[in-house]
């Protein structure tokens, strides 16, 4: 074996490794016979044999000839000339595979690194396979000639065939798309389409325009064929750190005021973090006309949340600062139940307290909010409140002390309420003692640990629940997460003075049958003051609903948790969440069920019950069926609700193809919003974009 670089190619630092070398001395030939490996920088050429030609400054290589580029593109061939820089290559039955898995066969290729590369009698696909060996690509376009322009990152077919496995399926005299290299380029997007009884035929086709490296814009015209027209202008833009995205809908579309109303929309976020780690979120979102943007398939949202936020967290210490005002796309809702925040500040502050063992934790807060439900208010908090670890030893017991002070100025209330428009301030004292006792349980099977919890909490003050509107805590009810706090309702607003005994039990557990397992069982019994809401059903009940919740995971394969609340008195399931799911096989499943009775929703006629079923299974090849049905079993009753369903495939193991098949079932109503059923069809082909289509989308559901 021979290894050296010869005089001649010095210049060059081309080296050969071969079996045998020759050099003609005379016009400094050379040849290169057996395993010949041909190296410059990170670029390889291997071959049979490789010819030097020092007059004509190339090198011709035959037999199983391979060559490796910079980019790790590996080119194969029977016959192929290169120049000493391996810049130009010009090969005969050439066949190369990119870094991405697309190649590129042809009769003759004429590559030029950086420039225009022609290939004559051309097959390209994007299609992961193994094509030297016969494989059939899913999808191929086979042109009479084909051009990669490096410079723009284009690639130019002409008189084009589209191959889907081997069959024809169309004809274009000219196409061009993004090379491998391209993220992003400037130009038409995938066109979509919509046959509707409502919206007739629509079309819309995006057009993307790259304005810069951090920056792009792009037009999405939406054409409805009885409906009017549409455009959504959306714009981006990265900073090192910030990020802006914004979309405005501008149109002239049918309304339930008029026929071509002119309609906007906006929808923009801004992002950035400033100073020492704040970081800031501003949106703005806002439309001129309540239904158009969920009637047209822009978004489904019936609350527009336009707000400015500023947040700061530490090890010890969080800051919040928020402005924001709420905009209501649903019919009925008046002015004064859009509610203003202008502004809310919070601060909270943890610390050691004044000896081992204690926890020290500041919060101030004030807030302006109007037109919530009717009420304008200003709120000014500050609370303390400090936490002692009294043992450590077998019995483990806490002792929990602070007090929340407030100032209130109500300066607006529905007429209805019971509450005062007054300036109003409130002391409120708190503490609490509580006592856990840790059992270990060991058995052959398992162990767990059993955990009783007993605590006794004291609220004092002066109750003024009658004349402060509850703002912060309206939606409070019991659970195992706030059962043991000392201000278990977490807001400001209701703090109802009493005492109270709160007990409860958890367990954690590992066993060989049932896998991990936790629950808990609690309750809490009044000892003294006014009954609270939240707490039961029967809200004149000395005893709060007992709660409950279970998990365990059986075999390390299903997944089963079960949380509820039992009526005291009566043992009635007034509330309860369950779930299941698991993989069996290729199949991903999930089913939920919900329950909840009927006090605590005043506008309910009836108690809610919700099932809900989803799953995923993978059929092999790439193909995967999804599905979700909701079905409303209130009332006693099985009505199918919501549902959606796909099947897809993403082109197998080849990576260059996606298909969805679609299905969505719509109940929500409002005004012109009709109950709908679309199905969907979509084929999405690697570097060519995609075809989509959403038909059959019928307005059959409103008249049953």
């Amino acid at each position: 074996m021979f290894l050296l670089i010869t005089p001649a190619l010095a210049e060059a630092e081309i080296g050969f490794e071969a079996d045998a070398v020759t050099v003609n001395q005379d016009d400094g030939s050379m040849l290169a016979t057996g395993n010949v490996v041909m190296t410059q920088a990170a670029m390889t050429l291997r071959a049979d044999e490789v010819r030097y030609n020092r007059e004509d400054d190339v090198a011709v290589a035959t037999g199983n000839v391979e060559f490796i580029d910079n980019d790790g593109a590996v080119h194969r061939a029977d016959i192929m000339t290169l120049d000493t820089e391996f810049t130009h290559i010009v090969a005969e039955t050439l066949r190369s595979r990119y870094p991405d898995n697309s190649f590129f066969i042809a009769d003759e290729g004429d590559i030029v690194s950086g420039g225009t590369s022609i290939f004559d009698s051309s097959r390209f696909s994007a299609c992961n396979c193994d094509f030297e060996n016969g494989e059939t690509p899913i999808w191929d376009l086979r042109a009479t000639s084909t051009r990669h322009i490096a410079e723009t990152k284009t690639i130019v077919h002409s008189n084009v065939r589209m191959h889907i496995l081997n069959v024809p399926i169309g004809y274009l005299p000219y196409l061009a798309h993004p090379d491998w290299t391209v993220r992003r380029r400037t130009g038409f997007l995938a066109p979509s389409f919509l046959l509707s009884s409502d919206l007739g035929f629509s079309t819309s086709i995006p057009y993307f325009v790259v304005l810069g490296d951090t920056n792009d814009l792009e037009f999405t015209p939406y054409r409805f064929q009885r409906r009017g027209l549409a455009v959504k202008t959306r714009y981006r833009q990265k900073w090192d750190r910030s990020d802006l995205n914004v979309a405005l809908y501008t149109g002239s579309l049918n309304t339930f005021k008029k026929n071509r109303e002119s309609v906007a929309a906006l929808d923009g976020i801004f992002s950035t973090t400033i100073g020492d780690d704040w970081n800031v979120k501003m949106r703005a979102r806002r439309s001129s006309q309540d239904t158009f943007m969920r009637r047209y398939k822009f978004n489904s949202d019936t609350w527009l949340k336009s707000s400015a936020v500023a947040e700061r967290i530490k090890s010890d210490k969080y800051y919040y600062v928020e402005v924001s005002d709420m905009q209501s796309l649903s019919s009925g809702t008046a002015a004064d139940h859009e509610p203003t925040i202008l502004p809310h500040v919070f601060y909270e502050d943890v610390k050691p307290g004044f000896r081992n063992g204690q926890t020290l934790k500041t919060e101030i807060s004030a807030i302006q909010l109007d037109n919530d439900e009717g009420h304008d208010m200003s709120r000014w908090v500050g609370n303390v409140e400090i936490t002692d670890r009294l043992s450590d030893g077998p019995v483990k017991t806490d002792a929990r002390a602070g007090v929340i002070g407030s100032y209130y100025s109500i300066q607006k209330k529905p007429a209805a309420a019971a509450t005062k428009t007054d300036d109003l301030g409130r002391i409120t004292p708190m503490a609490s003692v509580s006592v856990r006792y840790p059992l270990a349980v060991s058995t052959k099977r398992g162990r767990a640990i059993v955990e009783p919890q007993v605590q006794f909490a004291y609220v004092g003050g002066t109750d003024r629940t009658a004349d402060i509107p509850n703002r912060d805590s309206a939606d409070y009810r019991i659970d195992p997460a706030n059962l043991f706090l000392l201000n278990r309702y977490q807001g400001y607003d209701y703090l109802r003075p009493g005492s109270r005994l709160d007990m409860g039990v958890s367990v954690q557990a590992n066993t060989s049958a049932l896998g991990r397992v936790s629950g808990f069982m609690g309750v809490s019994q009044r000892l003294s003051g006014k009954p609270s809401t939240g707490l039961a059903v029967n809200e004149n009940s000395s005893l709060s609903d007992y709660v409950a919740s279970l998990s365990a995971k059986p075999f390390n394969k299903v997944s089963v948790s079960w949380s509820g609340r039992l009526a005291p008195d009566d043992l009635k399931l007034n509330e309860s969440k369950t779930s299941l799911s698991g993989t069996v096989s290729k199949l991903s499943y999930s089913l939920e069920h919900m329950q909840l009775a009927k006090p605590y929703f005043k506008s309910a006629s009836s108690d809610l019950e919700e099932l809900t079923a989803s799953f995923t299974y993978s059929l092999g090849g790439g193909w995967k069926v999804i599905g979700r049905q909701v079905w409303n079993l209130s009332n006693g009753k099985t009505v199918r609700d919501s549902s959606t369903a796909a099947f897809s495939w993403t082109g197998g193991l080849q990576d260059c193809l996606t298909i969805d098949f679609g299905y969505d079932r719509d109940l929500d109503a409002d005004r012109d919003i009709k109950a709908d059923d679309q199905f969907t069809f979509t084929m999405n082909f690697k570097y060519l974009g995609s075809i989509s289509k959403d038909m059959i989308k019928s307005t059959l559901l409103s008249n049953n």
